[in-house]
């Protein structure tokens, strides 16, 4: 997968916006908090919650890293492009169900 389809997943998730942040492509749900940020060529960080963050770090440890802010554990890096399609599905979507109001989260019918 390379940064284009990246994207084009990201921005298939139900009403995500992108904007910029830190000079890199972020993703967000209707002006809410990002679930995507600092999309790049190598990766993208996502944010599934910390129950997530491990889980996928631990499970995936050759294209998942934990990014820590300070003392704390925010997101997984994901390096998307030599990852498998279904790890990198999974992934966008506990990071944008983490993030989308209730009443979306029913309107989702996977990808």
């Amino acid at each position: 997968m390379d940064q284009a389809a990246m994207r084009a997943l990201l921005m298939g998730m139900p009403q995500a916006e992108e904007y910029e942040h830190g000079g890199l492509p972020a993703f967000r749900i209707r002006g809410k908090p990002r679930f995507a940020t600092m999309l790049d060529d190598e990766g993208v960080n996502l944010f599934p919650g910390e129950e997530g963050i491990l889980a996928f770090t631990q499970s995936h440890p050759q294209w998942c890293t934990e990014r820590w802010w300070g003392k704390q554990l925010a997101a997984v890096r994901l390096h998307y492009a030599d990852a498998p399609r279904e790890l990198v599905e999974d992934l966008v979507l506990e990071s944008w169900s983490a993030r989308a109001p209730k009443r979306l989260l029913s309107t989702f019918e996977g990808f």
